[in-house]
């Protein structure tokens, strides 16, 4: 919101378009290792063996370095070409160092709240992820607009890569004081390597097929068809909070209940998770329908009121991922990333040419009708492929009995917190 407060449609899209690629090539730069350092760090503690955790963590933060850097560097020289002749902007080809310096900034402040996820400190990993990422943001846009500052596009992303860079130093600070007492135990790293290339995969399709959407909305489109895209994707994915929420709570717990072999337990909390998240995001879905357009011109300004389709297209996309639960990554923390890779690979590849075709034939509403069906073929596929392979099931449950149920462990957890 603050972003079109501050910038014209052109830049704004141009922002965004950056953005996504940034975490793309980011990912990449660190192999997958996000999800990967939260699974060996989770499974080493439940097993006992903390110094296994200290070298999953160490390895992880040595091979993000040489990935990063080496994949900013790379940038530096081939992003004029890039932004010249892929995205024909000249906002982004002047943007150039910025991206480069950008992309292992990214990959570390991706990489450490992780890894401190996997030691369950969801506190930190909370208050140091990406929720702390956008609200520093925030409140310095907030101050822009407040003061009746003029600023630009490469003003904002100095702005992003300064905030990123002390969240970065903060993060680490607090995953040293994890690290350090832990030991050295080379049979971690090992570990760490040999799961994360299938996670990489699975990382990397997913990251691409959900943000590749701007990109390619970018290269067939102008950047100010972009804006209004992203304004919408935007407010739409305030459906996937409450997932997010779970999901970074839930993460390590998944991984110690498989671990324990707790599978009528894992079944349940599953089940009720999809059952919250899913009603929950029903209930937006439902507002957006009903005051989406208005939304998005009070929130946005005038000009952005034509993302009103796109907005409730991808708010219905939102909502059967909420309806989908935590399937996806419930593969990948018990181990059958294998499986959860060429998934994600397949509808990767599916939603990604779908969205080229759309984006050129039928602009911006074409590219979110991808996208949500591309979201509905990943619930499907991971949803039966859960149910093969670890024999449970993730779907909602919405009879009487299961809501009652989710209501007494919402009041239990209540009653438990209170004391």
């Amino acid at each position: 919101m603050l972003i079109a407060r501050t910038l014209q449609p052109g830049d704004v899209g141009a922002y965004f378009v950056i953005i996504n690629l940034v975490s793309i090539l980011a990912l990449i730069g660190m192999l997958g290792l996000n999800q990967a350092v939260v699974r060996g760090v989770s499974e080493a503690m439940t097993r006992g063996r903390p110094a296994a955790a200290g070298a999953v963590v160490r390895t992880s933060l040595r091979v993000t370095a040489i990935g990063s850097l080496a994949l900013g560097l790379v940038y530096l020289v081939v992003g004029h070409a890039v932004g010249r002749h892929l995205f024909d902007s000249a906002a982004i080809t002047g943007a150039t160092v910025w991206i480069a310096l950008f992309i292992p900034l990214t990959a570390f402040r991706l990489l450490v709240p992780e890894a401190l996820r996997g030691f369950s400190d969801i506190k930190w990993a909370t208050i140091l992820g990406d929720a702390a990422t956008n609200v520093t943001l925030a409140v310095a846009l907030a101050m822009i607009v407040v003061g009746g500052w003029t600023t630009n596009l490469t003003q904002v992303l100095l702005i992003s890569i300064v905030l990123a860079a002390v969240l970065l130093v903060l993060s680490t600070g607090q995953l040293r004081a994890r690290v350090r007492p832990l030991g050295v135990d080379p049979a971690g790293a090992r570990t760490l390597l040999r799961i994360a290339l299938p996670l990489l995969a699975t990382n990397l399709s997913w990251t691409i097929m959900v943000q590749i959407d701007t990109v390619v909305l970018g290269i067939f489109r102008s950047g100010a068809d972009v804006a209004y895209y992203v304004a919408g994707s935007r407010l739409a994915a305030l459906l996937l909070v409450p997932l997010l929420i779970v999901t970074s709570v839930l993460a390590p717990l998944i991984t110690e209940l498989w671990t324990g072999h707790r599978l009528p337990d894992l079944e349940r909390l599953l089940r009720a998770t999809a059952t919250a998240t899913g009603i929950a995001s029903g209930i937006g879905l439902l507002i957006l329908v009903l005051l989406g357009p208005w939304t998005l011109g009070f929130l946005f300004g005038g000009y952005y009121t034509r993302g009103g389709t796109v907005l409730i297209v991808l708010a219905a996309g939102g909502f059967l991922s909420s309806m989908g639960g935590l399937s996806g990554l419930t593969l990948m923390m018990a181990g059958e990333q294998v499986a959860a890779m060429v998934i994600t690979m397949f509808v990767a590849i599916v939603t990604i040419a779908g969205s080229a075709v759309a984006a050129d034939t039928a602009g911006a509403l074409g590219v979110a009708i991808a996208m949500a069906c591309g979201i509905s073929l990943q619930n499907v596929l991971t949803f039966a492929v859960t149910r093969m392979r670890l024999g449970i099931w993730v779907y909602p449950d919405l009879s009487p009995h299961g809501l009652r149920r989710l209501a007494g462990d919402i009041l239990a957890l209540t009653r438990s917190r209170n004391r």
